[in-house]
């Protein structure tokens, strides 16, 4: 891909298709591809798997993506845009996301607190109910 591409990316989408083993096995070069064009580790990285409304035709089964996605630290989404009962995986996918971007633009800027001559200090708050307001 064109280096402009990479550059301030703020998260990453790997999208195989569920049907297509060749697709799932080529997931490793684009890691490989994203790496190399000094992706900052904590940008956060999903891998997704799509067509899954068609059932009699996946080659990569869910166990083999989740053992990649659990070794390459992403979250696994497996979805079909085309079925609504498995749609709701896409609009989650990007909820997640930005929950993610939500929560480290917090630990960048808001929860930054300055103090002349001190450096900073980092201050981590959790939602009214003392969880995770993330829904992944």
């Amino acid at each position: 891909m064109v280096e402009h591409y990479y550059r301030n990316v703020h998260a990453v989408v790997f999208v195989y298709d569920v049907t297509k083993m060749t697709s799932f096995t080529n997931l490793k070069m684009w890691i490989e591809e994203c790496n190399g064009h000094a992706v900052p580790p904590l940008v956060p990285k999903v891998l997704v798997g799509n067509k899954c409304d068609l059932k009699d035709l996946i080659q990569v089964p869910s166990s083999m993506a989740l053992k990649f996605a659990d070794a390459h630290n992403m979250l696994l989404f497996e979805t079909s845009a085309k079925d609504p009962k498995e749609s709701q995986n896409v609009e989650s996918i990007f909820m997640c996301l930005a929950c993610r971007l939500k929560a480290q633009k917090s630990l960048l800027y808001r929860d930054v607190e300055r103090r002349p001559g001190r450096g900073h200090r980092l201050e981590l708050t959790r939602d009214a109910n003392g969880k995770n307001a993330c829904p992944c």
